[in-house]
């Protein structure tokens, strides 16, 4: 007799906004919110920091890498054990944008394989 097979439950994520512009932190706070993460205060500790950068959302020098919100869809697209092309699809994007993601994720995490980039971001407390 088969076991029926527990679907991923995607893990909020508690998250701080500290950018200038206040039009854009409305805009990704009410973004995190409809996505089901807990927007923090920017002081406040969390697990993904949005920061601003000069040429746009960059990685944060402080504790952890900043990931985007993308990054963080592809992330949870690999804990559902997705394909690449199977992640393209999902997201309605090219299978180059999925890799380019995927090599964005492996270096702001310090991963080489899709195991170690899940492994190091619930180390990091990046719930996916």
């Amino acid at each position: 007799m088969m076991q029926a097979v527990k679907p991923h439950v995607a893990r909020r994520l508690r998250v701080a906004i500290r950018v200038e512009d206040a039009a854009l932190a409305a805009e990704l706070h009410a973004l995190f919110l409809a996505a089901g993460h807990e927007v923090v205060d920017a002081a406040a500790p969390a697990d993904i920091v949005m920061s601003d950068a000069e040429a746009g959302f960059a990685a944060v020098l402080e504790p952890d890498a900043l990931l985007t919100p993308r990054e963080m869809e592809v992330l949870g697209a690999i804990g559902q054990g997705l394909t690449n092309k199977a992640i393209a699809r999902k997201l309605g994007i090219s299978l180059h944008t999925v890799k380019f993601h995927i090599e964005s994720l492996f270096r702001k995490l310090g991963a080489r394989t899709r195991t170690e980039a899940l492994a190091k971001a619930a180390e990091r407390r990046v719930d996916v």
